[in-house]
């Protein structure tokens, strides 16, 4: 079998059109691409921003899990025996210092007071005459009408009858005081939890259950751990200044509030660190 042989004029040509078809190749190419917007692209320009060079501290923070406690929480009793005859709060409601939030049937203690102020005012009587006798025997007592022994009886009764006028004065005011506790007060601001008690039911001071208990939330506190070997450095960075804490949700995305540190619990390992918010965290 013979090769089939071609002539050097003959490679030349197919050479040249073979260049020429790709040459129109790629014309047809980039005609295409810049019919799309795609043109060819000029060189990179890299932005470049020019600062100052300065020394300062690089901010260190430490994450912790923590757990948010209230700040006080109190459990109301009443002071008084008595029926309820009023509940001024509903539950969940946020109250204020000095709110009204029960009210215990004040009438026994009403007459209380009464019969306190009316035997004041009976032995302040006997005091007073007491007082004008003893002033007269000590006049008879100068002119020798009368012994020495009158008049130090006399003096004795109004000693004793001041002793009465006093304890007198102390019974009125605790029958005051008595009344004034029938008007049960918030002692704190917080949020009102549930209703142990409804109106018409008897109470007692010697109650094991509360009324309700309020929960202080402004401000509101947050209980978190730190790795025990951190203690040191958090120690003496809290004598140089505050320290803010951050909290953050549970996917540890959103910040919820900014507090400071109060204190650290170096007991046990991890520490237990406190921190302190001044608003309620949101949720």
């Amino acid at each position: 079998m013979k090769q089939l042989g071609l002539k050097p004029v003959v490679k030349v040509w197919l050479l040249v059109a073979v260049a020429l078809g790709l040459l129109f190749t790629a014309a047809a190419c980039s005609g295409n691409a810049a019919s799309k917007g795609q043109g060819p692209r000029g060189p990179m320009v890299m932005p470049v921003s020019v600062i100052n060079v300065e020394q300062r501290d690089l901010p260190v923070y430490l994450n912790g899990l923590g757990t948010v406690q209230a700040s006080n929480t109190v459990s109301i009793k009443s002071r008084l025996d008595g029926q309820l005859v009023k509940v001024a709060f509903r539950e969940g409601q946020e109250v204020r210092e000095g709110d009204l939030l029960a009210v215990i049937d004040p009438r026994p203690y009403e007459v209380a007071l009464a019969q306190a102020q009316a035997t004041l005012f009976r032995d302040q009587s006997s005091l007073n005459d007491a007082r004008t006798n003893q002033q007269r025997y000590r006049d008879l007592f100068k002119e020798g009408v009368i012994a020495r022994q009158q008049l130090d009886t006399q003096e004795s009764l109004v000693g004793q009858l001041e002793g009465a006028v006093r304890a007198d004065q102390a019974a009125v005011d605790n029958a005051k005081l008595n009344l004034t506790y029938t008007r049960i007060l918030a002692p704190i601001g917080g949020r009102v939890g549930l209703r142990m008690v409804d109106a018409g039911n008897m109470v007692h001071a010697n109650d094991q259950n509360s009324l309700l208990v309020i929960t202080q939330l402004r401000p509101i506190v947050v209980i978190f751990t730190l790795p025990e070997d951190k203690l040191l450095a958090v120690s003496r960075r809290m004598q140089a200044g505050t320290l803010a804490v951050d909290a953050y949700d549970r996917d540890n995305q959103v910040k919820l509030t900014t507090g400071k540190l109060l204190t650290i619990d170096g007991v046990g390992a991890p520490a237990e660190v406190l921190g302190r918010f001044e608003k309620a965290i949101k949720k």
